[in-house]
């Protein structure tokens, strides 16, 4: 019968050997392991573990190949998509594949693995003659910590070195185990919540009856809403918990980085009649359904944003999903305003200035479709947007969409693989375009839509060259 293997991208692989490395399924694990979760596996001589992403599965026998350890996820963080960008990235920027990967993961996502010491589950023997001093003590300091201890805190607690003699010789022979812990970096945020249970018949203090009445009325509500609109204290709410008229849970949270107030900006209602033709030819595009890029080219004040909106808007009404990159942090506080006024809370943020639990949470938002537009800088090209339909790259020329960190990316070509891959539309907008965007509008590879003039009344300012000599 054929076994069961993934391919794995490895963390800590240098480039001149990395590769896809075939590891064996256990029959125990087979539901668990799917394309895009994350899984532990012993690597190289000493069997250190490591963390591996799996990006496919296939059937086959392989000889003397190890097994997957553990799954570190519930469910696949990487879609089909994303998994075939890893080694188009690979190929085109000289990176390793888990290089890539992470990439595609919010920072506060990676987990850290730490060595834990554990005396065997099957241990009996505490006959105190058959051991020495220092082992009597790790066996001691074990048996009273279930959970086991890292090597670190053993040795901080009885003084021992990592490479003592005595810790060693417990591992050898079976009596100390040494397990891999996984810990993420940020966890999800949580709310505790009250629930009443219906038809509760027992006896309550005046208090609790206060507060179970208005949790019978408003059914779900966080603890620290109730005691605020009854009065009473959290003492009151895990009584009633505990006497079986109230259901205590945890709910996630997003947490949300601050926006700025969309009621400061002022969207124009009409568009004029340059804007509107191209807008219009913008969308008929769209609705070909095929892969394309198009430059937007305009003169500053033309008002290529109201144009990009209306194809937006669009795309939406379609029920399709939205990229929009900026080229700097700081522009994406005055674009991000804009995006809130037209769409609300359907808009998600990505840039580095957020925490890693802003950007945690806003990844999450995206990737379970509650966000279906995101505005950001070139990490947000790496956004999970589900059924992509459409990337606006605005002032498309500007050099930090290339990283300078390895991967070294281009946020534009990678958006040209993305609209591919989802036969979506790749808007390219600028004022001053890159040179090769505006040979292939040019040269018919790219659709062209210009506006030449300026918005409303506005003119271009007059330029005078001052010679600084």
């Amino acid at each position: 019968m054929p076994e069961l293997l993934a391919q794995l991208a490895l963390e800590n692989t240098s480039f001149s050997f990395d590769k896809p490395f075939s590891y064996r399924v256990p029959d125990a694990l087979r539901g668990a392991v799917l394309p895009g979760v994350r899984v532990t596996v012993p690597f190289g001589s000493g069997n250190r573990t490591r963390v591996g992403m799996v990006l496919s599965l296939e059937e086959g026998n392989v000889p003397n190949v190890k097994d997957v350890r553990t799954v570190l996820d519930a469910e696949p963080l990487l879609t089909a998509e994303m998994l075939a960008l890893v080694p188009w990235l690979k190929s085109r920027y000289y990176c390793t594949l888990f290089e890539a990967v992470r990439l595609m993961l919010p920072t506060g996502i990676g987990v850290k693995l730490t060595e834990r010491l554990r005396l065997h589950p099957e241990f009996k023997d505490f006959d105190r003659e058959a051991y020495s001093e220092e082992e009597w003590r790790i066996i001691t300091a074990l048996f009273a910590n279930r959970d086991g201890l890292t090597v670190r805190q053993l040795g901080d607690r009885l003084g021992l070195d990592a490479k003592s003699p005595a810790l060693s010789g417990l591992r050898e022979r079976g009596v100390v185990v040494v397990e891999d812990t996984a810990a993420r970096g940020i966890r999800d945020a949580t709310t505790r919540m009250a629930a009443a249970v219906p038809d509760f018949s027992g006896t309550l203090t005046p208090k609790q009856l206060e507060a179970y009445r208005v949790l019978s009325d408003v059914g779900a509500v966080t603890v620290q809403e109730l005691c605020y609109f009854t009065g009473v204290g959290v003492g009151v709410v895990k009584a009633l918990a505990q006497k079986g008229a109230a259901e205590l849970f945890e709910t996630e949270r997003f947490r949300r980085p601050k926006a700025p107030k969309a009621g400061e900006v002022r969207l124009p209602e009409k568009l004029s009649e340059e804007q509107q033709r191209e807008a219009d030819g913008i969308c008929r595009e769209i609705d070909e359904g095929k892969a394309a890029v198009a430059l937007l080219y305009g003169v500053t004040g033309a008002g290529k944003t109201a144009v990009f909106l209306r194809a937006i808007r669009h795309v939406l009404e379609k029920g399709r999903g939205v990229i929009v990159t900026v080229p700097e942090i700081a522009l994406t506080p005055q674009t991000l305003s804009v995006f809130l006024a037209a769409f609300g809370d359907t808009v998600a943020v990505f840039h580095s200035g957020l925490s890693m639990g802003e950007r945690l949470d806003e990844w999450k938002r995206v990737r379970s479709g509650k966000a279906r537009i995101v505005v950001g800088t070139r990490s947000a090209i790496f956004a999970p947007v589900q059924d992509l339909g459409l990337i606006v790259m605005d002032e498309e020329q500007e050099a930090t969409y290339r990283s300078e960190n390895s991967p070294r990316y281009h946020a534009r070509e990678v958006a040209k693989f993305r609209a591919a891959y989802n036969r979506a539309y790749c808007l390219l907008c600028s004022a001053t375009p890159s040179v090769e965007t505006y040979y292939f509008a040019q040269t018919g590879k790219y659709y062209y839509h210009e506006l030449p003039h300026r918005f409303g009344t506005a003119v271009v300012p007059r330029v005078e060259l001052a010679d600084m000599n």
